[in-house]
């Protein structure tokens, strides 16, 4: 118990140092002029959790600053590990983590109380939303992840050691499925987050309208309808708003036809073969505030029908190595 406190302590006296050199600062939120005709909050029966309807569509300071957590399943219960990865994500300001690789952690209850533990301890330094990644295969629907999430929130007292969302990852435009499956597939993930108590946020991640290539209204319909939020790539070398522009039309209309606005994160890649090397000069605000300054000036017929919400990176591997 001693070990345990002395522990704690250190980590908090880590976070409070590396507060203070945050790299990221805060900037003063930029208000867009209502578009004629947009609903006004509150205004839409049908809005749903992450259905946010307002006349701000991109929020400066980013509201969500996530990093994929790649390899979770050997940080959780590693005290070094834990550590190094709060200090690093309250230093660069990231107040979500999504993770990769908890299926074999989370599927013992005797993992629970050290799941449990970092979560609560991520949460009381800033960073409170905690995201699973369910990369698709046959199964994993109603018998495995789900299960699992389940079972492991039901566990918990504190909402600061729960999981507040899903993300759902298969590329059906890669041809990993068909765009039928996946619509399935995606509406059975949506009313499985309705049907536990809290509900979870239910997101996907998402690259390109394709497979098949002429139904994009249509795909990006569905999405609006069972997305609480899409997580859309901007896999560049740079950010890079024109690259999104014809997604983000498609999405931003879809919602418009809905009475809604719909949470766009933008996913930025700290891969080598993209953002890797532009974080070596680059903040990940650096990154967003190009974003923000980009899609300020955009004109797009979607355009009020979209709120840009913040940013994401892959992954945290990556992002330490170029971003240290």
């Amino acid at each position: 118990m001693l070990e345990k406190c002395m522990l704690a302590a250190a980590l908090l006296c880590a976070v409070a140092i590396t507060s203070c050199e945050k790299e990221d600062t805060e900037v003063t939120p930029t208000a867009i002029p209502a578009d004629p005709g947009h609903h006004t909050p509150g205004s839409y029966s049908g809005a749903r959790q992450g259905d946010l309807l307002t006349s701000t569509n991109i929020d400066n300071p980013a509201s969500y600053k996530c990093m994929y957590i790649d390899g979770a399943n050997n940080i959780i219960g590693n005290a070094t590990k834990e550590n190094s990865l709060i200090t690093y994500a309250v230093n660069k300001g990231i107040n979500a983590f999504a993770f990769y690789g908890l299926k074999n952690v989370i599927a013992s209850s005797a993992n629970y109380s050290k799941i449990g533990s970092f979560l609560s301890r991520c949460s009381q330094s800033g960073i409170t939303n905690f995201v699973y990644v369910i990369v698709y295969y046959q199964g994993s629907v109603n018998g495995l992840d789900t299960t699992y999430i389940r079972k492991y929130n039901n566990s918990r007292t504190s909402t600061s050691e729960k999981f507040s969302g899903v993300n759902m990852e298969w590329e059906w435009w890669n041809g990993a499925t068909t765009w039928a499956t996946y619509l399935a597939t995606m509406k059975t993930y949506y009313n499985w987050t309705r049907s536990v108590s809290p509900n979870l946020s239910n997101e996907v991640y998402f690259g390109w309208f394709n497979n098949p290539s002429n139904i994009q209204s249509t795909m990006a319909n569905e999405m609006v309808t069972y997305c609480d939020r899409i997580v859309l790539h901007d896999y560049r070398t740079s950010p890079d708003v024109n690259y999104m522009k014809s997604r983000l039309d498609y999405f931003g209309q879809a919602a418009l036809n809905q009475g809604k606005t719909k949470k766009i994160v933008v996913l930025f890649s700290a891969e080598s073969s993209f953002m890797g090397p532009y974080y070596v000069s680059n903040s990940f605000n650096d990154a967003y505030q190009s974003i923000v300054s980009q899609y300020t000036s955009a004109s797009f017929t979607g355009k009020s029908g979209i709120r840009i919400y913040g940013w994401q990176i892959y992954n945290y591997t990556y992002a330490k190595q170029y971003r240290p």
